[in-house]
């Protein structure tokens, strides 16, 4: 019976001399054996035949060889060293500027700045040129150039000036406020007969362009012109020529009643009628029955208007011994009120007086456009 073999065995039988053993660190280290090399595969029989040498070599596969390029290696930068200085690289260029024409046309400059639309203190002072009566006493213009001085009857009886180039102005209180005044508009849109759709009419300056197409289309023959006895007084006040007296009287041409002329207020007709029982408007020409008239005019009281054009009526003024003389308002200027029958008592009817409930405050509540 053999004897059973215990740890004191085994250990009695290792071979120390194997292992080494290292003072440094912390602890000590040793190294294991080596794994033993597997041994040779045993030879086993096989009831198949083995192939023989000759076998072996028929049917030994023949292998092309293939040869696989690698990718190309893109180049690495190279880094100088501190002998070798570093190569120096170009700047970018920068972006060049475009040269200008020197024969290329300067654009203009407008000497104001430019309204996309027509502000809401403008649009007032439409309405008031619409309602309120203006006339032209007298325009100016040298040839072809771009620019027309006026003479305008206000609305109370003075007279101001209004000067279309490239930067309108008027020497009235409102435009001296640095307002848009209702006198340059009404040169715009009645005398000159500007296209409102143009939006040249409320613009602060004008270029060169725009004014050529407010001359080109403006009408010939001069509107809204005042009576010849008004123009005659202004002449006479401003020193300059009067005209004849054929031609100061002539005032708009007298409209004969025609065949199917009616009066207005009495509905009769007054084709053949004498001259001498009729009456005629000094703005328009249209003529009615005297007696009518009185009627109308008695009902009316101080707004007496006429019937067809709904122009203020001239009332003529008092015989004089000498020629009308005009006066002067209280601001300096001239006022032909008198001569042209005209009220000196502003008419604030359509002024704003204030904002009321649910509207906000805009524009001036003193206003100086007579």
């Amino acid at each position: 019976m053999s004897k059973r073999k215990t740890c004191e065995d085994d250990w009695a039988s290792e071979d120390y001399s194997r292992y080494s053993y290292s003072e440094y660190d912390l602890g000590y280290s040793h190294t294991y054996p080596t794994k033993p090399e597997p041994a040779p595969p045993r030879a086993t029989t096989s009831s198949q035949p083995q192939p023989t040498p000759a076998a072996i070599s028929k049917v030994t596969p023949t292998y092309q060889s293939v040869s696989k390029t690698a990718p190309p290696v893109p180049p690495q930068p190279r880094i100088p060293s501190a002998s070798q200085p570093a190569p120096t690289q170009e700047p970018p260029a920068k972006r060049q500027r475009k040269t200008k024409d020197p024969n290329a046309p300067v654009p203009e400059k407008r000497l104001g700045r430019i309204r996309k639309s027509c502000p809401q203190n403008i649009l007032e002072r439409v309405d008031r040129v619409m309602s309120q009566r203006f006339f032209m006493l007298d325009r100016q213009r040298n040839g072809q150039e771009l620019k027309e001085t006026f003479s305008v009857l206000g609305s109370t009886g003075n007279v101001y000036t209004v000067v279309i180039d490239k930067v309108p102005s008027c020497n009235c209180p409102d435009a001296l406020k640095g307002n848009h005044c209702k006198h340059l508009l009404f040169i715009y849109l009645k005398v000159l007969q500007v296209s409102q759709a143009s939006g040249f009419w409320y613009q602060k300056a004008l270029l060169t362009s725009e004014l050529e197409i407010v001359f080109a289309e403006a009408p010939a023959a001069p509107t809204a012109v005042a009576h010849a006895r008004v123009r005659e007084a202004y002449a006479q006040a401003t020193g300059r020529p009067v005209a004849s007296s054929s031609t100061a009287d002539a005032g708009p041409k007298r409209k004969l009643p025609d065949v199917d002329d009616d009066c207005p207020i009495c509905y009769e007709g007054m084709h053949g009628a004498d001259v001498k029982l009729l009456v005629f408007c000094e703005e328009c020409g249209n003529g009615l029955h005297k007696e009518c008239f009185q009627q109308w005019a008695k009902a009316a009281a101080r707004n007496l208007t006429c019937v067809f054009c709904r122009a203020k009526w001239a009332v003529p003024a008092p015989a004089r011994a000498g020629p009308a003389v005009a006066g002067r308002s209280s601001g300096g200027y001239l006022n032909l009120s008198s001569i042209a029958g005209i009220s000196p008592v502003r008419d604030t009817s359509s002024y704003y007086h204030g904002p009321s409930r649910g509207q906000r405050h805009y524009g001036y509540r003193d206003y100086n456009d007579d």
